[in-house]
């Protein structure tokens, strides 16, 4: 999995039925370097068969790193779910495009490979996305009684799962993550990303341009998923006039007033963060002021927080393999439970 932070490559093992029958083995992080994350940003059309050259042998070698670390022979894998690389989330056109070369993948490690996802969701009327809330759901059922829950992706786009009592599940995207922060810090500070929120603890926080965005991202035409970039586009030109401290305080402010504005309605019993935003303690400290309940990180509950997405997708592959169901009307939007995903045999 390599998400909309375009921070680098996740890989993880798990054992599954592709129902409940989950356990989390092992996973490693393969990162992209600031070149490789500065053209990603600015020059994909104009460099783009280095760009999805380089983010092809990132994931070959975060699965190769993986299968070394955990001593496993590519005879013992399976199957390899690859999400890809998001170019482009355009549910309000539907359409939606990840590249990754799976043959290569089939050829390289000898199994099946399950890829393109989002793409009989989107030949249906969903949008895509978001994919992860049935894994979600089931690793949230084995660990709680309490419901509902809500689990918090904060990645480039935030998105949550709301699982509640009676075991059913929804999700849906929330707004922008770590990608305009990201943004700022790398072109100003020089750093990939607001380490522990340490910027965002700095400045000073103009609630006149939080309103806005908020409102400029409420007019978007989807409401289930959003692209990163216009996200990402909105808040940098609603703080353009700000220095880049007080736009770093101001942009997260405004990711965690969205979350709890969308969140709050369910009346989550626990909220779980997820994703590389989870580690931002300014973020983590906003919420805790407005939700009564408690707001945990990953691993306060146990879970790898870093590989989470990457072990969804190795769960929706083999879901994918079943024929069993990906994507719902009350995740993506699509008119009926569907399966989903292209598989590559080796043969």
């Amino acid at each position: 999995m390599s998400g909309t932070s375009f921070d680098g490559v996740d890989a993880a093992i798990i054992r599954t039925d592709g129902k409940n029958y989950i356990k989390f083995i092992n996973a490693t992080y393969i990162p992209y370097t600031k070149k490789e994350r500065s053209l990603y940003e600015t020059s994909i059309f104009k460099n783009y068969h280095y760009i999805t050259n380089f983010i092809n042998n990132k994931h070959l070698k975060a699965i190769k790193t993986l299968l070394t670390k955990t001593k496993f022979n590519y005879d013992n894998v399976d199957v390899i779910g690859l999400h890809g690389q998001t170019i482009k989330h355009k549910p309000e056109e539907k359409w939606s495009w990840q590249n990754i070369d799976a043959v290569k993948f089939v050829k390289k490690f000898k199994t099946n490979v399950v890829s393109d996802f989002r793409l009989n969701d989107v030949n249906n009327g969903g949008e895509g996305a978001p994919l992860v809330p049935i894994y979600h759901a089931n690793i949230v059922k084995k660990k709680f009684k309490d419901f509902p829950v809500a689990v918090v992706n904060i990645g480039g786009v935030s998105n949550v799962t709301i699982v509640k009592s009676d075991g059913s599940f929804l999700g849906y995207d929330i707004g922008p993550g770590n990608g305009p922060i990201d943004r700022i810090v790398i072109n100003k500070f020089n750093l990939n990303f607001d380490v522990d929120g340490q910027i965002s603890k700095k400045g000073k926080i103009n609630s006149d341009k939080i309103r806005k965005i908020i409102s400029d991202i409420e007019e978007l035409p989807s409401k289930r998923s959003y692209d990163r970039k216009i996200l990402d586009n909105i808040c940098l030109r609603n703080v353009i006039n700000l220095s880049p401290v007080d736009g770093v305080s101001t942009i997260t402010k405004a990711i965690a007033n969205l979350i709890y504005k969308k969140v709050k309605r369910h009346k989550p019993k626990k909220i779980i963060l997820v994703g590389g935003g989870r580690k931002n303690t300014t973020i983590k400290n906003h919420l805790h002021k407005v939700f009564e309940n408690p707001v945990l990180s990953a691993e306060e509950i146990g879970w790898d927080g870093d590989s989470l997405e990457a072990q969804a997708f190795a769960y929706l592959a083999v879901r994918s393999m079943l024929g069993l169901n990906i994507t719902f009307p009350w995740t993506t939007g699509v008119f009926s439970a569907l399966s989903g995903g292209i598989l590559h045999n080796y043969n």
